[in-house]
């Protein structure tokens, strides 16, 4: 089933069924209904359903409830850590458990030096935090390199 867009408005990515008009209103294309409009965090946000089915914010702004998936390339879980993935070159992502600020979806964790040493910031299963050293993280994960 082909939804049409009316002239001026804009899609939103991840929800076809949705787009927004030239006055900033969110509208659902089968019904023909504009969904509440609230002001929070100063921007604009709708909830819509995505194409999965799932309620979802949309920002006025970005337009996109889109989910997105791990990059296509060799990754490991590391040891004790399993939310967590590594590539051979040491980018370490977070792939299961985001929570509601990404919306489900993976994403890159970022690094601090301390010190010498570079370090990444992981969580365990029962949501502990620690600062772990990416050289242990590197020889745990990939011994044969």
């Amino acid at each position: 089933m082909d939804i049409k867009i009316p002239k001026n408005w804009k899609p939103i990515a991840g929800a076809s069924q949705y787009a927004l008009s030239p006055e900033n209103f969110v509208y659902n294309l089968k019904t023909g209904r504009r969904i509440k409009r609230r002001w929070y965090d100063l921007k604009n946000v709708s909830y819509v359903y995505d194409d999965n089915g799932k309620l979802r914010s949309v920002n006025h702004e970005t337009l996109n409830v889109e989910n997105y998936a791990l990059p296509d390339e060799e990754m490991r879980v590391i040891f004790d850590y399993p939310d967590y993935k590594v590539t051979p070159y040491g980018a370490v992502w977070k792939y299961r458990k985001t929570g509601k600020r990404h919306r489900g979806n993976p994403f890159l964790v970022g690094t601090k030096d301390i010190g010498e040493k570079e370090y990444a910031r992981l969580k365990t299963e029962d949501g502990r935090a620690h600062w772990v050293r990416m050289e242990k993280i590197m020889e745990d994960t990939y011994p044969e390199h």
